[in-house]
């Protein structure tokens, strides 16, 4: 199911949020290999591939490349262009605020999804049953 997909999608952009914040508190390093293995670790194919231009373009490349099936709509795909925009481009203190600030907005697409997710499923198991009720009485 396409909704559940996107949900799916958003769950794991959660954790790959948690996991390159711890990463930036605790550990050292570029953004590309924090990046790297935070998007590894949370099975997202977010991998930056190389450093040779800066991060703001090669993100928005990786959000350009991700595919149809996670059924992303306008606004997550903006919250991930804004996410990638801001990586690296401030102090350690001001990348932590950006990222809990996506962190927020991203609960709302989750929350959003979710709800979505369960009203629809709703209305397919409701039109199922009408579907097969009227297949029964026509073949009376």
């Amino acid at each position: 199911m396409r909704l559940k997909r996107r949900r799916d999608f958003l769950l794991k952009l959660r954790g790959f949020l948690n996991t390159l914040t711890t990463g930036l508190r605790y550990r050292s390093g570029d953004i590309y290999r924090l990046t790297a293995e935070s998007a590894r670790q949370a099975n997202l194919p977010l991998v930056p591939e190389s450093d040779d231009k800066p991060f703001g373009r090669e993100w928005e490349t990786l959000v350009s490349r991700l595919p149809r099936s996670c059924n992303l709509t306008e606004p997550d795909v903006a919250l991930l262009l804004r996410l990638g925009a801001q990586l690296g481009k401030t102090d350690l203190d001001g990348q932590l605020r950006h990222l809990a600030l996506t962190a927020t907005e991203l609960d709302a697409l989750i929350a959003e999804s979710e709800s979505l997710l369960s009203q629809r499923s709703r209305l397919y198991k409701t039109m199922g049953f009408f579907v097969g009720a009227s297949s029964a009485i026509l073949l009376m």
